[in-house]
């Protein structure tokens, strides 16, 4: 089943003075991206954080928030001043020669300025556990979440195949009305006596080719069927989901030019509305 790429998650470990908490947020994002903020971290401790992090949530903007309780024996943090001013000096040099303005935010973890003196203060298995909570409950409201949009996108989904099949009506009711409109216009062709043989093949070709949207409507139908596979797949599947549906979008907008008659315009102007409407639901998968 699908998930939603947004969703909060709360998780502790241990008890008293050594209890930790960490809060996960997830929000919409192309690529997976974990922010840590909070009690600092060791370097070792924070990189097996983020191993179980890419593993289990996959992808969107991850806010991860770790607080210790054991305020009584808190740890010596000391600034580290003369990596601050190096990096900020690599990031004036960035700006002079490529003009693109970074913060520092961009490129360090808080562990980049700041030195923690006693690493006994925080323990990895106690973090890993509080994490491994927190994420169990993120993906459960994700879970929750994906109902809700997968039901919305049934409904479109159906939607669509009705649309389709008063499309596919039209289409052959207007490929009937042409071909007796190509009928008419080759026979006044040949009584003319000055007939000229390569406008005849290229009138033929312009209205076979300009009236018929039968592989148009066969390969929405086909993408439209995917979807609904896709959408049934315990895996992520919102990138895939985009790209047909940036297909479908293709594909109804040459039905429309191929049949500017009213009816077909106004499925048309329908299918893209919905398409639309789709195209903001799948933003919010993984």
């Amino acid at each position: 089943m699908i998930k939603s790429m947004t969703g909060f998650g709360r998780g502790f470990s241990g008890q008293g003075k050594n209890r930790i908490d960490i809060e996960i947020r997830a929000v919409n994002s192309r690529y997976l991206e974990i922010k840590l903020r909070g009690f600092p971290i060791q370097a070792q401790v924070e990189q097996e954080l983020r191993k179980i992090i890419e593993k289990d949530v996959q992808r969107g903007s991850i806010y991860v928030r770790i607080e210790l309780n054991n305020n009584h024996d808190l740890p010596s943090i000391s600034f580290n001043r003369e990596r601050y001013e190096s990096l900020q000096g690599i990031l004036k040099n960035i700006y002079v020669s490529y003009g693109q303005r970074l913060n520092l935010s961009d490129v360090i973890t808080t562990n980049d300025l700041l030195k923690i003196e006693d690493s006994k203060s925080i323990d990895q298995a106690l973090v890993l556990e509080a994490a491994n909570n927190a994420i169990e409950q993120l993906n459960e409201m994700r879970e929750r979440e994906g109902e809700i949009i997968y039901a919305d996108i049934k409904n479109r989904i159906e939607f669509l195949e009705k649309t389709l099949v008063q499309s596919e009506k039209i289409a052959e009711k207007l490929k009937i009305e042409k071909q007796l409109d190509l009928k008419n216009k080759i026979s006044e062709l040949l009584n003319d006596k000055k007939l000229d043989e390569s406008r005849l093949i290229q009138e033929v070709a312009y209205y076979s080719e300009r009236s018929d949207v039968t592989e148009e409507l066969v390969r929405c139908r086909s993408h439209i069927k995917q979807v609904d596979n896709f959408i049934n797949m315990n895996e992520p599947v919102g990138k895939r989901l985009n790209f047909l549906l940036q297909e479908i979008n293709r594909e109804v907008n040459t039905i429309g030019s191929k049949s500017p008659q009213t009816d077909v315009t106004m499925l048309v102007v329908e299918m893209k509305s919905e398409l639309e409407k789709l195209r903001e639901q799948l933003q919010n998968l993984i």
